[in-house]
């Protein structure tokens, strides 16, 4: 946001936050109000992601006052939930290699956090966590954008910052994504407020503005990269812009925090597991149906999925090609994929980030060394994890970038005008409005928003297969009928798709399959049949055709495909869109089909001969 110098906006010191703290205290209230209201089991419906694991550990260090996993612990989960935890990583101690006695494989950070919340209320104790953890959020923002801006400007970006992009849904995880968020917002403002200050100090102003900052800020880091170890990346700017200015003592001082927490953080996991690592060693994950749990009836450690990681491994090294292919594919997809991508699910940052660049001839340094950071986090996350860059599970937005998200507010620069807060607001509206309206719905089937409003002109992340929120659903994944050796997921409620029956396409609508195959495809034969006259628009990862179809006449047409090659697996996106439509038991008295259906797809591939 560049500065209008025509403004006569003056910035007052930390009494200029009085706004501020009353919108705080208006979010904590409410929002611990809802929390502490609603059945947070029951509005949840079932786990997300890693939550059985970390709902575990807080019932456990709340009530137990450990982080033992005991049978008690699974008798109390199947009490709460009415089911067994599924996704469950356990360890065991390699000095006692003792099967009765196991360990939670996750960090315990946000086990501290959470247990006197869970303490007082259960698990809506960790709703009002989240919501508490982002109010302060809201605080930090708000008071560093009004530092350089008009209080109603700083207001209202803030308030799209947070409320126009995916994190509001975050506050329904019980998980740390909003604690880690929390962790990167704090710490950059306790790093960066100084750099925005205005003349006058008060008491809080003073400490606020003080060299310990950086030493702060960096232990709140070094707790943040014990969590999720790529926020080291955070950590470099600070650093770096110490030495900028050479100020070598006091960035050896921050880096030296950083090393004793992080260290410190992983030594106190060394004590209870055995380990530093908390994803190493002997590691693995229950889920009921095929491993069963520990301590239930003749079930043991050993029957578990190994999950360990122990070394940084690179999915894909950058010595093939294809290799290559693939992060440039990656690249646009985490900037403007539709499951995951950046600009929707971000888009205040993105907006902060084009606030920051329009002034680049005055652009600080400060501000250079954070996009860089931010820059270099994205590329490290694609490289090292190119199928599962998003956090896995099949989340709405990027998980593991959420954190992230955190620091661009403070990319954002001065001015006196609402213009790129009200674009924050559209835009981010735009593509998460119809997520947030229903947050416990949407976080448990993602699969659902993405096929509304502006999301589906985005593209498909085709390189992402196992980790599209259609993976969480087994009825929309199913192998082909006529074909097994293809895989068909269905994107959106437009296609009728049952395993060993036709595929039907909804009249009027345009619908989305991704075939899988693991051999590629040199062309596909489409027979399409309509029950009207019809006219089909038809892609598979190529132009568009137009096929114009007479009732009950079936038409063959030939598509060579254009599809995706990422982990040993080829990706073709099949768009079909029929003008008109029937419904089966409109036209017959021998059915009760309601359906409006459009056209009847069968599919034949021939696989490609490499010479």
């Amino acid at each position: 946001m560049t500065r209008d110098r025509s403004a006569s906006f003056a910035p007052r010191p930390w009494t200029a936050t009085g706004s501020g703290l009353l919108i705080t205290g208006i979010i904590a209230i409410v929002g611990v109000a809802a929390a502490l209201s609603l059945d947070a089991v029951e509005s949840g419906d079932g786990v997300k992601g890693d939550e059985a694991t970390y709902v575990m550990m807080a019932l456990s260090a709340a009530e137990d006052g450990d982080l033992r996993y005991e049978r008690k612990d699974l008798n109390r989960y199947y009490r709460v939930y009415g089911g067994g935890p599924e996704g469950l990583f356990l360890k065991r101690n390699p000095e006692l290699e003792r099967d009765d006695v196991l360990f939670f494989g996750k960090a315990f950070l946000h086990t501290v956090f959470a247990a006197p919340f869970v303490k007082l209320a259960g698990l809506n104790g960790l709703l009002a966590l989240n919501v508490l953890l982002l109010a302060g959020c809201f605080l930090a923002g708000y008071t560093f954008l009004a530092a350089s801006c008009p209080n109603r400007v700083a207001l209202t970006f803030t308030l799209a910052f947070l409320g126009a992009s995916i994190t509001p849904l975050y506050l329904v995880w019980l998980t740390p994504e909003i604690l880690n968020f929390s962790l990167v917002v704090f710490a950059c403002f306790l790093w960066l407020y100084k750099e925005v200050a205005p003349p006058g100090r008060g008491p809080i102003s003073s400490r606020l503005t003080g060299p310990g900052t950086d030493l702060a800020a960096m232990a709140l880091l070094g707790l943040a990269v014990y969590s999720k170890p790529p926020h080291l990346a955070l950590a470099a700017p600070i650093v770096t812009l110490c030495l900028w200015r050479l100020q070598f003592k006091r960035g050896l001082a921050a880096a030296s925090v950083l090393a004793l927490v992080t260290a410190g953080s992983f030594g106190v996991n060394a004590l209870i597991t055995g380990e530093f690592n908390y994803q190493g060693g002997d590691r693995r994950t229950f889920y009921g149906g095929l491993t069963g749990f520990p301590f239930e009836h003749g079930v043991r450690f050993d029957a578990g999925i190994p999950v360990s990681t122990n070394d940084v491994d690179f999915d894909e090294p950058l010595t093939r090609l294809e290799s290559v292919v693939v992060l440039v594919l990656n690249g646009g997809y985490f900037l403007v994929g539709r499951h995951f991508g950046l600009v929707p699910f971000f888009f205040p940052g993105v907006v902060a980030i084009g606030c920051a660049l329009a002034r680049w001839r005055s652009i600080e340094a400060w501000r250079v060394l954070t996009l860089i950071a931010l820059g270099g986090a994205a590329v490290i996350l694609l490289i090292m994890l190119p199928y599962s860059w998003s956090g896995g599970g099949g989340p709405s937005g990027n998980r593991y970038f959420l954190s992230f998200y955190g620091a661009m507010v403070f990319l954002a620069s001065a001015t006196s005008t609402l213009r790129p807060a009200v674009l924050a607001w559209a835009g981010g509206a735009l593509f998460t409005a119809h997520i947030l309206v229903n947050p416990f719905v949407s976080a448990r089937r993602p699969y659902v928003t993405a096929q509304q409003g502006a999301l589906r002109l985005l593209p498909i992340e085709l390189t992402m297969l196992n980790d599209l929120p259609v993976n969480l659903d087994s009825a929309r994944r199913v192998p082909y009928g006529h074909d097994p050796s293809l895989l068909l997921y269905r994107l959106d409620d437009h296609v009728s798709l049952r395993e060993d029956a036709p595929i039907w396409f909804t009249g009027g609508e345009r619908s989305e399959l991704i075939l899988r195959s693991f051999v590629p495809i040199e062309v596909f034969d489409v027979r399409l049949l309509s029950r009207v006259r019809n006219r089909v628009e038809i892609s598979i990862g190529g132009p568009t055709r137009s096929v114009e179809l007479q009732a009950d006449t079936p038409v063959t047409i030939r598509i060579e495909p254009h599809g995706v090659h990422a982990r040993s697996r080829w990706a073709y996106l099949l768009r079909v869109k029929p003008r008109n439509g029937f419904v089966p038991r409109v036209v017959s008295p021998l059915t009760s089909d309601s359906r409006y259906l459009g056209v009847r797809l069968d599919l034949a591939a021939t696989p490609r001969h490499e010479g």
